[in-house]
């Protein structure tokens, strides 16, 4: 009966710390380019998944990221060539609209084009706690 006890808290721990996960990356703008660019260095794009909002208000160059876990190796390699070096760039800047907020979040890529076109912003949303790729 106590080695019960001890799996039950063990898996408790676990689902915490997964839900903490999840939610930790998406709960500020800044961490959730974190996670971009932790996927690409790492090639672990699960989370990328969850990053489109629900209501699939996102660009195509959005949705490429969230769907590139799913996508050819081809494309998951110019993935990480593109963003596995990404840093943030600058001071995010936010606003709301509708009800709504918005971050503009600069960041530095690596463009395959070089020079000013490795300079980005990345635009999100937030929806309810969480934060979503728009566009950039």
């Amino acid at each position: 009966m106590k080695q019960l006890g001890y799996v039950a808290c063990g898996l408790l721990l676990s689902v915490m710390a997964f839900a903490q996960k999840t939610k930790s990356f998406q709960a500020s703008p800044g961490a959730v380019m974190e996670e971009i660019f932790r996927a690409a260095k790492q090639s672990d794009y699960s989370n990328l998944t969850l990053l489109c909002p629900p209501d699939a208000s996102n660009d195509g160059d959005t949705r490429w990221i969230c769907e590139i876990a799913n996508a050819r190796e081809n494309d998951q390699v110019e993935f990480a060539s593109y963003f596995s070096q990404g840093y943030l760039n600058g001071d995010i800047r936010y606003s709301a609209e509708e009800g709504r907020s918005f971050a503009i979040v600069p960041f530095w890529f690596n463009h395959p084009s070089g020079g000013d076109r490795c300079k980005e912003e990345m635009r999100m949303v937030k929806i309810g706690e969480k934060w979503y790729l728009i566009s950039f």
